[in-house]
């Protein structure tokens, strides 16, 4: 029988009002759209907690215009997750928003697909256009945990770990990877930044920063079939809509915290 998990979303950070002419590909700059949520997520069974992205940090988020709500790490440990004891934890792909917290997860082992490593270590960080997602210090503590013999790398699609499978979607990233976790009411994929916004996957609209732009329009059809057109079944990285979708297990003041991806209302 397949093991079942829990999904639980950490959002840590909001950007409230954002231009279509900021967020899509020839997006009108008339056209205003709801904004951006920043996420962390955990993967929980009976025995196991498996982190998905640590989230930015907070010094970063601010600095860069964002609103922070509240630690990523603050909200595993709302869920009983002692940071300090992870033992896993999956890195989707290496934007500053996704690796932040590195550092936070000493005993951890981390996993990231191999094409995310050969280019932000490569020719890639040559174009100040293609670096501008990533940022040095988060990209040096990646090398710095190969060196530590605490980085495996995924190569391709497989299995993570019973009732996880791991796909390389590529596009907003080289080496981007979406999960599908099987949970209650069956697989859901959760697609991190492969896709930030259902809109994209809906009107195949292409988000404004890509790694190659075929291959993530591509990932948009790959995980719309993935899902059999259910987008109930396919939780992007940063859509608003989320916290008004799938039920609220924790607020931070009036802001929702920490949501369970699971389920749905």
């Amino acid at each position: 029988m397949t093991k079942t998990w829990k999904i639980y979303g950490i959002r840590y950070a909001t950007q409230n009002g954002r231009l279509a002419s900021h967020t899509f590909l020839w997006g009108s700059a008339e056209e205003e759209l709801a904004g951006l949520d920043y996420y962390s997520w955990v993967l929980v069974s009976d025995d196991r907690a498996i982190v998905v992205d640590t989230g930015g940090a907070e010094r970063k988020i601010k600095g860069l215009g964002r609103q922070w709500i509240a630690s990523p790490l603050d909200g595993l440990k709302e869920l009983g997750v002692d940071p300090s004891n992870v033992e896993d934890v999956i890195v989707s792909h290496a934007h500053w928003d996704h690796v932040g917290e590195l550092a936070a997860f000493p005993k951890a082992r981390f996993y990231m697909n191999d094409l995310e490593m050969e280019s932000i270590t490569g020719e890639d960080m040559t174009f100040a256009v293609m670096r501008e997602a990533y940022h040095a210090e988060e990209a040096q503590q990646l090398v710095g945990l190969a060196y530590e013999d605490r980085l495996t790398f995924l190569r391709g699609d497989g299995q993570f770990a019973d009732g996880i499978d791991y796909t390389l979607i590529g596009g907003h990233s080289a080496g981007q990877i979406a999960l599908t976790v099987q949970t209650d009411r069956g697989p859901v994929v959760l697609a991190t930044d492969a896709i930030h916004l259902w809109e994209e996957v809906e009107k195949e609209r292409a988000f404004l920063i890509f790694h190659d732009l075929r291959q993530m329009l591509k990932g948009y059809r790959k995980m719309n079939q993935m899902v059999a057109g259910d987008l109930t079944r396919l939780l992007p990285g940063h859509d608003p809509l989320i916290k008004d979708r799938y039920p609220i297990v924790k607020k931070h003041g009036d802001e929702p915290f920490i949501l369970d991806l699971g389920g749905v209302i």
